[in-house]
């Protein structure tokens, strides 16, 4: 500012000056924040006691991230117009955006002091409590600011957001959906209702939700993201991984959107794909845990277990409370037989949100004395899983407690003989009063199982179970006349579980079609049974394989078992049945894929679970003739010894 300037008369300053003004607020509003600062500089070098040119000269400095400046502008403002409720509102702001949230609440608290009708002052001081970590506080600004101003969908947006951090997602839902129908053309408030939507579990509202965003903007990347993620959780397998390519196209380092391909590319068991884009989120965000524990899950089913491991505490030095990098490394230890410590992080399943949570008003068992108490063993998972883990329920009433077991209702009948003073219910039944709980897959880490600690048997063969005699005479009695030198029970499929995507999936990738099984029909003296539930008893006609088929008689395992009590061998994919057989003592022969279960080690053709178990497994994924055609050469050397 020259001398003569300040030499003018003061009608002429002041003339000079508002000129200065609008041209600083013009600059501003067209975000030139330099020619605006550099036109506020010289108003306040004529007009050095101008409140409102401070203010906006505050405004522009935090705009241009000049925070100490910014914050001096508004003081100069507060000095000029003490209590001043906008002057509050702008230092607030500033102080928020400097990082110095008590202050800024403390700023915001001042103003509404002086206009407590102002919503947007309300607005503003619940951002900075949110901040600040205050939700409940938060929440309350925000309610306020909408009692005063309905429609404004800002404080839906955040009050919304908050309840969704605070777990609330059904209320968060519905106060989106308040903000969209205030704004409909807000696009973020449809991607935070397609979050709160699918984390209580409604993925069809979530899905359209996140296709009206991208029917506002389709280059929405973010939406496409998470419809990847919401089509997964359905088994859309093929749609997710285009939705995740659209993301990825938009916004070449979204690293989410490369863990959505992954995903969805892992439950094809295209795992060499999955690899390469975890690895890509990796190198686009290398401090995102969960691209490594994905990145350890895929290592994991391709076999690399010391590379899975690496990858799996690396998420977990970047995030220790992972649970899912918690449970993929206990999977992955207790595949490479490390089990004293695999045990324990397998417990960490209960907080990946994959499981239902446990309900129980009582503690879990974890291996102290139980004698004299009352425990609920109870299943979890699969049959399957049931049956390999029931083993240690009379090891527990051996210790002197009073065990109750709770299990899928097929297996009630066959696990009333269990030794043991055992109380054997069904899950739909009411159990009797007990002071502990522990889960069936618990109990292997409650007992500190080791490979060298497996429970023994208490019958030959490693057997553990034993059918009704009684049902062992009239299933023999059902059995025609012995045609060939050997029986064989065959198992080709497991249960599709079609509203569980990756169990589904997997399951495509353990069954395998009865037609593959034809060459076993060629091997002489050699009759064939069908030990197979489900739908899949439909290919027995067309198959080519002769097969007794008697399952329709089958009420349940105990039938089963007794069934199997009549055969020489079983032979099965990774399903219930095979764990039953080896449960009994039978011979049995399992097919495993290429991706095996954690339970069958690696590398190895016997079970320590099961010493009558013999594993056939594959060394490509998809690629079962090779498997089939040891199964037949080893049937052919069985019949002839």
């Amino acid at each position: 500012m020259d001398g003569d300037s300040l030499s003018l008369p003061a009608p002429e300053l002041l003339e000079r000056g508002m000129a200065l003004f609008a041209r600083g607020n013009a600059a501003a509003m067209v975000g030139k924040k330099e020619a605006a600062i550099a036109c506020y500089r010289q108003v306040l070098a004529l007009l050095p006691n101008w409140a409102e040119a401070w203010m906006n000269f505050g405004i522009v400095l935090a705009q241009a991230g000049q925070m100490a400046a910014a914050i001096a502008a508004q003081r100069m403002a507060l000095a000029l117009m003490p209590e001043h409720p906008e002057a509050l509102n702008n230092l607030g702001n500033a102080l928020q955006m400097a990082g110095r949230m008590n202050e800024a609440v403390a700023a915001f608290r001042r103003a509404l002091r002086a206009a407590p009708q102002q919503a947007a002052l309300h607005f503003n001081l619940g951002n900075a409590l949110a901040a600040q970590g205050e939700l409940g506080e938060a929440a309350e600004a925000y309610r306020q600011a909408i009692r005063l101003a309905p429609r404004l969908a800002a404080a839906h947006l955040a009050l919304g957001n908050l309840l969704h951090k605070q777990g609330r997602h059904r209320d968060a839902a519905q106060v989106y959906e308040t903000a969209i129908r205030i704004s409909p053309g807000v696009i973020t408030a449809y991607l935070h209702c397609g979050n709160a939507r699918r984390a209580i579990g409604d993925l069809p509202g979530a899905m359209a939700a996140y296709r009206q965003a991208l029917t506002l903007r389709g280059d929405f990347a973010p939406a496409w993201c998470n419809l990847s993620a919401v089509c997964y959780q359905q088994g859309l397998m093929e749609t997710a991984i285009i939705c995740a390519r659209q993301a990825i196209a938009l916004a070449p380092r979204y690293a989410d959107a490369f863990c959505n391909l992954g995903n969805a590319l892992l439950a094809q068991g295209a795992f060499r794909q999955a690899e390469a884009a975890y690895r890509a989120a990796i190198a686009s965000a290398p401090d995102l845990a969960a691209a490594y524990a994905n990145l350890g899950a895929a290592l994991r089913d391709m076999g690399r277990l010391a590379e899975a491991e690496h990858a799996l505490r690396t998420a977990l030095e970047l995030a220790p409370q992972s649970a899912p990098a918690h449970f993929n490394l206990g999977l992955v230890l207790l595949s490479a037989g490390k089990w004293e410590e695999g045990w324990a992080e397998h417990e960490w399943r209960w907080h990946t949100g994959a499981m239902p949570a446990l309900r129980f008003t009582v503690p879990q068992w974890e291996g102290e004395d139980p004698r004299g108490r009352t425990i609920l063993l109870h299943a979890e998972q699969g049959l399957g899983d049931t049956l390999q883990f029931v083993r240690y329920a009379p090891l527990l009433a051996a210790r002197g407690a009073r065990v109750i077991l709770q299990v899928q209702r097929p297996l009630v009948r066959l696990l009333k003989h269990l030794p043991g003073s055992l109380l054997v219910l069904a899950e739909d039944e009411t159990p009797p009063e007990f002071a502990l709980h522990c889960p069936l897959m618990s109990l292997p880490y409650a007992f500190r199982t080791t490979l060298a600690t497996i429970p023994a048997a208490p019958y030959e063969n490693g057997a553990y179970l034993r059918p009704y005699p009684a049902l062992i005479a009239r299933w023999r009695a059902r059995l025609p006349p012995r045609r060939g030198a050997l029986r064989v029970g065959l198992v080709w499929a497991g249960d599709p579980r079609p509203r569980e995507p990756r169990a589904h999936y997997a399951d495509k990738r353990r069954s395998i079609p009865l037609a593959a099984f034809a060459p076993l029909g060629q091997v002489e003296g050699v009759e064939f049974f069908s030990l197979q539930w489900g739908k899949a008893r439909d290919e027995i006609a067309s198959s080519g394989l002769a097969l007794i088929d008697l399952m329709g008689e089958v009420s349940d395992f105990a039938d089963t078992a007794a069934l199997i009590a009549g055969l020489d061998l079983v032979v099965s994919v990774d399903t219930a049945v095979a764990h039953l057989a080896g449960a009994l003592g039978k011979p049995v022969w399992l097919l495993s894929r290429f991706d095996g279960c954690w339970r069958w080690l690696t590398k190895r053709e016997d079970s320590p679970w099961y010493p009558s178990m013999r594993l056939f497994r594959q060394q490509a994924p998809g690629s079962w003739a090779p498997v089939i055609a040891r199964v037949r050469s080893a049937l052919s050397a069985l019949v002839s010894s």
